[in-house]
């Protein structure tokens, strides 16, 4: 006999319909073969394992959701494939139901399985019907108890984002508050009548703060709502030079205090993205505080927009600061991820790189990375132009 009762193509199609999976583990050809035909009759699929080694690798590599183990088979017997189970460190593998099937019937021998986690004991012969009846109670509690902790995991996490967000807008408050309140405490004095142009900057100053921590309270709603799947994000046409020249605006005082130049190259064409205008705004922001962040003082942080064929168009912050090793590249857009290599005065939240790819793929679109250790970085997003999506 085969030690599976079903091929991969059938497994795999049986996997799309998700069916629990049942590992028969007995020495006993017959009896494995009798217990397949029925469990496969109500629905389950099955494998087979003859011993207690072959039904360790099966449990690792095919993760069952219900276990029917013979006691006594050589070399590895269920009491011990049980109790190595049982201690393994993976919750989803040492939570496994397990039925011990056997022909000793004796209350010590019951009571030695149960001791080593089994979840039911059978004594041979046993009816059909009663293992079927135990495999629906226990695979349906399995399942239950799997949505539960999937559920607790995904709190959990929330929670975590939650108290993450809250210091990184405690903190960004304070930053932007400074400037804010500085840049009033001047405007009250009233002691700069014959200096309108150094009164406009500050309102600027107060203007551009008070906006980017607008832009940062929604950059989180919009997340926290994708995450959640509680969010679309309607598109308009949106002017890539106009959005990225804003952008620029916001963050040149922030330039300007490291040292760093903005240049933003100009295009002769006007380009339009079909995009979510608050959302793009985001990724762009998060794009250039990025690379002024990573930049020395005396380097250039480089922004133009991209005609790309096929209808779409796109946008380029290139910097040229330290770089990201290649092992780290696809690592930088993880939630809460921070590359090793840059400023060491440069701090940030580690959410700017997930905030982007999580935006940018929200806005039917893709962004790039291309760099190198020593010798900056250039990243490009990539969006559905304005044009291509009116002519659909």
């Amino acid at each position: 006999m085969s030690t599976k009762s079903l091929t991969k193509g059938e497994r795999v199609r049986a996997a799309d319909r998700h069916p629990a999976l049942v590992l028969v583990v007995d020495d006993e050809p017959e009896l494995a073969e009798m217990l397949v035909y029925a469990l496969n009759q109500h629905g389950y699929a099955a494998l087979v394992a003859e011993d207690g080694f072959s039904a360790c690798r099966l449990i690792e590599s095919e993760r069952p959701d219900l276990i029917l183990l013979d006691v006594m088979m050589p070399a590895l017997d269920g009491w011990e494939v049980c109790r190595l189970l049982r201690s393994v460190p993976d919750e989803e593998l040492a939570t496994i139901p397990v039925v011990m099937l056997t022909a000793l019937g004796a209350l010590d021998e019951r009571l030695r399985g149960l001791e080593l986690g089994a979840d039911a004991y059978l004594p041979k012969p046993y009816a059909i019907r009663e293992v079927l009846a135990l495999a629906d109670n226990l695979i349906a509690r399995r399942r239950r108890e799997q949505e539960q902790r999937g559920e607790l995991e995904r709190l959990r996490s929330r929670e975590q984002l939650a108290a993450d967000i809250q210091a990184l807008l405690f903190h960004e408050l304070r930053n932007q508050l400074l400037v804010i309140g500085g840049f009033s405490s001047l405007l009250a004095r009233g002691d700069l009548g014959a200096q309108p142009l150094r009164t406009r900057d500050y309102l600027q100053a107060i203007h551009r703060s008070s906006d980017y921590l607008g832009m940062i309270a929604e950059e989180f709603q919009m997340v926290r709502g994708i995450e959640d799947g509680k969010l679309s994000l309607p598109m308009d046409r949106v002017d890539l030079a106009d959005l990225l020249l804003e952008v620029f605006a916001l963050f040149r005082p922030l330039a300007q205090k490291r040292g760093v130049t903005l240049r933003l190259t100009k295009t002769e064409e006007p380009l339009a993205a079909q995009a979510h205008r608050a959302a793009l705004k985001v990724v762009m922001a998060n794009l250039v505080d990025n690379a002024v962040k990573y930049s020395s003082r005396g380097q250039v942080v480089e922004g133009r927009c991209l005609l790309e064929d096929a209808g779409w168009v796109g946008v380029e912050i290139r910097d040229s600061g330290p770089g990201i090793a290649p092992e780290e590249q696809e690592l930088v857009f993880r939630k809460f991820c921070r590359g090793r290599t840059g400023n060491e005065q440069s701090r940030g939240s580690g959410l700017g790189l997930y905030v982007v790819r999580i935006l940018v793929e929200a806005l039917g679109g893709r962004v790039r990375l291309d760099s190198r250790p020593g010798d900056g970085s250039r990243f490009q997003v990539r969006l559905p132009s304005a044009e291509a999506a009116q002519s659909v």
